[in-house]
């Protein structure tokens, strides 16, 4: 009898030590994914903010194109994951542009080289431009609608 006893409290104490172990393991799931969540959110509220700096920029002529849609097609990806692919005005120009070197690569260019090559871009440029700014108004529409359905569901 006093074994059976024993052996229950032994039993007891494990079941409770087990479930109070799990509670934690829980607890402390639970604190990580709140965490992700926070730092998810706060990468979206980031990428969101810069893609509408940059898209009000190219509006506002204190971007060139070239270099916004360039931008834009690195960040849009965390927001719509069509990319400029909806955009297809926007998508010609990264076209055009995404394999002209730039920084250091560019200046090891000889002049005649680099003036074609802003020929190229500016021509392009030029041609799209009307095009791009009426996409650039859909596209800062498209994320503002994006960003409150993200935000009913959170």
């Amino acid at each position: 009898m006093n074994w059976t006893i024993v052996l229950s409290l032994v039993a007891v104490v494990i079941v409770v030590g087990l479930a109070s172990y799990a509670t934690w393991l829980l607890l402390a799931l639970r604190r990580q994914k709140q965490k992700i969540a926070a730092a998810r959110q706060k990468r979206h509220d980031f990428t969101f903010d810069s893609v509408q700096i940059i898209a009000k920029a190219m509006l506002n002529d204190d971007c060139n194109l070239s270099e916004g849609v360039l931008r834009l097609n690195a960040l849009l990806p965390g927001l719509q994951p069509q990319a400029l692919d909806k955009y297809s005005a926007m998508q010609q120009l990264y076209q055009t542009v995404m394999e002209m070197p730039t920084h250091e690569a560019r200046r090891a260019l000889p002049k005649n080289q680099r003036m074609r090559l802003d020929l190229t871009r500016e021509s392009a440029e030029a041609e799209l431009e009307q095009k791009i700014k009426l996409e650039l108004r859909q596209l800062l529409s498209d994320i503002e609608i994006n960003n409150r359905k993200n935000n009913v569901r959170n």
